[in-house]
């Protein structure tokens, strides 16, 4: 029984991992290219530390999600970045916006 419990922990323990060390791959914007184009602004804005176009971003980005053309779990992944920026967390807004953009499926 005890070897039971044990492979039930390890089972549980190794489907949780990849969530806790971020292996697995960010939300995706499903090849929507107003999407794709509303994530490469806010590169833009985020780069150029400019809050002005972090508002416009994610204006655009919210205007998306509104319309159906970003699911959810994408969207909250960019407004995380949104906070980051605004905070003037702009090292980790970047970090983050290009590991969401490089786990995009088909980018480079």
């Amino acid at each position: 029984m005890l070897r039971y419990w044990h492979a039930v922990l390890l089972t549980c323990a190794l489907a949780v991992l990849p969530a806790l060390c971020g292996c697995g791959a960010p939300p995706q914007l499903g090849g929507n290219k107003e999407a794709l184009a509303a994530a490469d602004a806010l590169w833009t804005a985020v780069t150029a530390k400019r809050t002005d176009l972090v508002e416009t971003s994610a204006g655009r980005l919210a205007q998306l999600k509104q319309a159906g053309e970003i699911s959810a779990d994408a969207s909250a992944a960019l407004e995380a970045i949104v906070a980051q920026a605004r905070a003037g967390k702009w090292d980790s807004a970047r970090d983050d916006l290009k590991s969401f953009v490089k786990g995009q499926r088909g980018s480079k």
